[in-house]
């Protein structure tokens, strides 16, 4: 499941990371969509293309990994799954939009981002547009109309009840958007204050202040779980042993279900809700082959699941949630062996009176392995808010995914016997592993909760 380019001989293209560089501060911050005169302005595509063209001439070894893999087989699935839902040109068409603005960039994150200060670079990108999404977000608090300083944002909800939930350009104008955002960044200031003197844990205080705020203004009951979610999952990832961890992470679904149900009696919107997640697993028991169709959620139940992974199982059926599932979840669960398995390096090293950072490889490998612990929590970030919105596509998580496959590589060049966590095998299995939250959901919804 990994396949090597012709040309395999090593090579490092800053060109084609410059571009890409520029792509994801286009597509995260979004400066030209900030004026009326460039609004229009394709700047993201063209970065993509450039980015992607670089790396094919420039770029060596190129790989295809299991993830790429995965997401690569979708692209016929779609394509049949409209045919035989009577949407052929649709299929088509989605399948289209799945290549470009997610496959692409999801490999050209993990090609391009081959050392740490280039993932540093990224990360502070990542940073830089949250903040000023929180700001933009602070100014629609007070502004008329809950307009911001970006242009044409604003605020929605309510507003002559008080209600203003943030916004941001681009796909960010759902505060669902921007809230899953701020979760996922949350690693990212934690990673940052660890590194740095005091000036710079002073900022990382205040950014991760901003971000909570930030949180806390869109609104957003999913991104707030998905904060107070990362906090337990860290604590249990640091603290506790392999089997408390599985066993909360098959609960997790369960507990999360419960609490959707709690609030059904008294929420309108969260017994819709369960009620689209009922839906979306009568889809695909009657449509478990190809599912609906992709982008046909909506068409068949009036919402959309308001849960990614059920999303994707209604519409896909079994092959296609397995490959979108199993590609999320073989990129965590080999983050999660990777913290393990250093873990009890650090912990033999030391206890045999070995010094950890005595070379440059040691530290090398120190930071790779706090950088995939970071990024493993990320996407942590993603998978409980994805459960509470259906943002199954988003770029955010190819971004994400992108950035962890890239670690997951440099890693293993530091240490060749990570390998056994970064094969096809535990890809295959993975493709199985993401079917307990499915079926963790509708044990949970057939007993009535």
């Amino acid at each position: 499941m990994t396949r090597k380019f012709p040309m395999n001989k090593e090579k490092d293209s800053t060109a084609a990371f410059f571009f890409l560089f520029l792509y994801t501060a286009s597509t995260l911050i979004r400066p030209h969509e900030m004026f009326q005169t460039s609004v229009e302005w394709i700047v993201i595509k063209v970065f993509a293309i450039i980015t992607f063209f670089l790396v094919l001439i420039a770029q060596r070894p190129l790989k295809l990994y299991p993830q790429h893999w995965m997401l690569l087989a979708l692209l016929p699935l779609i394509v049949m799954s409209g045919f035989l839902n009577g949407s052929g040109m649709f299929g088509i068409e989605e399948a289209k939009m799945l290549l470009i603005s997610a496959i692409i960039p999801l490999f050209l994150m993990s090609v391009c981002i081959t050392t740490i200060k280039r993932q540093h670079i990224l990360m502070v990108i990542c940073l830089i547009a949250a903040l000023l999404m929180v700001h933009n977000g602070h100014v629609q608090q007070t502004a008329y109309e809950g307009f911001g300083w970006a242009l044409n944002t604003h605020s929605v909800g309510y507003i002559d009840l008080g209600e203003r939930r943030i916004t941001y350009l681009g796909f960010f104008n759902d505060p669902n958007d921007l809230g899953m955002f701020l979760v996922m960044n949350l690693p990212f200031v934690i990673y940052f204050y660890k590194k740095g003197g005091w000036v710079l844990k002073l900022a990382m205080l205040a950014t991760l202040c901003a971000l909570g705020y930030g949180i806390y203004l869109t609104g957003s009951r999913g991104s707030m779980l998905g904060a107070g979610g990362l906090l337990g999952i860290y604590i249990l990832v640091v603290n506790a042993g392999p089997k408390l961890f599985i066993s909360s992470v098959l609960l997790a679904p369960i507990a999360a279900t419960v609490v959707a149900s709690l609030q059904s009696s008294i929420d309108a919107s969260a017994s819709g809700r369960l009620e689209a997640w009922y839906a979306g697993i009568q889809m695909l028991i009657h449509n478990p082959i190809f599912g609906i169709g992709k982008g046909q959620f909506f068409d068949h139940h009036g919402l959309v699941a308001h849960n990614s992974y059920i999303h994707v199982a209604g519409e896909l059926g079994v092959p296609g949630y397995s490959l979108w599932g199993g590609a999320l979840i073989f990129t965590v669960l080999t983050g999660y062996l990777f913290i393990k398995a250093s873990k009890l390096k650090k912990d033999t090293e030391t206890a045999e009176g070995e010094t950890v950072n005595d070379d440059n490889s040691n530290k090398a490998f120190e930071n790779e392995r706090l950088l995939n612990k970071t990024l493993f929590f990320s996407l942590i970030g993603f998978m409980i808010t994805g459960f509470f919105i259906s943002r199954m596509f988003t770029l955010l998580l190819f971004i994400f995914l992108g950035m962890a496959i890239a670690s997951h590589i440099r890693m293993i060049k530091l240490k060749p016997e990570y390998q056994e966590y970064f094969n096809a095998s535990l890809a295959i299995r993975s493709m199985g592993y993401c079917w307990i939250v499915i079926v963790a959901v509708y044990i949970s919804l057939k007993l009535g909760l």
